[in-house]
């Protein structure tokens, strides 16, 4: 008999947690997405159905991803359709772009919380059910930007650097239990919640620019970083733990 093994995906309604859930259950995985707004839920499952994916194999839960008892619903729900959670992706996440004078308090605190705490939470909501089961693969989504800098973007650094460094301590306190976390770490994804920043002609140019500046030679898409969250998921990546992958094209190798 195979164990369904299902996974939680924060921010799994667009962007990378989307793509994430979309290699998850192309791969046969039971999947619950968790974000914040119901239409997008059910564009999300729409989406997913009309790619071919088995409607019997996904459920949304429309919640706040830094609400502990919203966690706590997705992994209830989890259980009850397809029995202990077995795998977390925390792909929820806020921008904070602006320079250290510009950018406000309110809107770093915002990120600080989707990004951080959020992850945290959602940590914390499923670590008991996968001690308890001796089991489990949580990756948390970070970005290039928590290890090298960027102009107008210390806010956000900021972030991705406390989501790579919490990773690392967790992994140390459940590798014994056989739970492993990671960190992957996009370079620069075309995304919905990006897509904003590039409005302007200056805006493009930079984007001409920086894209020189990627060994690859291109973006990369949520795909590319689906398929990187769905390997480190995989039941036999029990030896891996700890680390910070980063999807990016060899943006970070230069």
């Amino acid at each position: 008999m195979t164990v369904p093994r299902p996974v939680v995906v924060t921010g799994g309604t667009s962007g990378i947690g989307l793509a994430v859930a979309r290699r998850l259950v192309a791969d046969g995985r039971p999947v619950v997405l968790l974000g914040r707004d119901r239409g997008r839920a059910d564009d999300a499952l729409e989406q997913l159905v009309d790619s071919g994916a088995d409607p019997a194999t996904i459920v949304a839960v429309a919640g706040d991803t830094t609400d502990p008892d919203h966690l706590a619903r997705a992994v209830d729900v989890c259980a009850e359709r397809w029995g202990p959670v077995a795998g977390l992706v925390t792909a929820a996440g806020r921008l904070a772009r602006g320079s250290v004078t510009d950018l406000g308090v309110d809107e770093l605190r915002a990120a600080l919380e989707i990004n951080v705490v959020g992850t945290w939470l959602a940590v914390r909501a499923v670590l008991p059910t996968m001690v308890e089961q001796q089991h489990g693969r949580i990756v948390t989504i970070g970005s290039v930007l928590g290890s090298v800098g960027a102009a107008d973007r210390a806010g956000y650094a900021a972030t991705k650097g406390a989501v790579a460094a919490m990773t690392r301590s967790i992994a140390l306190e459940v590798a014994v239990d056989g739970v492993t976390i990671n960190c992957v770490a996009p370079g620069p994804v075309r995304t919905p919640m990006n897509a904003e920043q590039h409005g302007t002609e200056a805006d493009r140019a930079a984007e001409v620019a920086f894209t020189s500046s990627i060994p690859a030679g291109r973006w990369g898409s949520p795909d590319d970083v689906g398929h990187a969250v769905a390997g480190l998921l995989a039941p036999e990546a029990g030896w891996t733990t700890g680390s910070t992958v980063f999807v990016d094209g060899g943006y970070t190798a230069r």
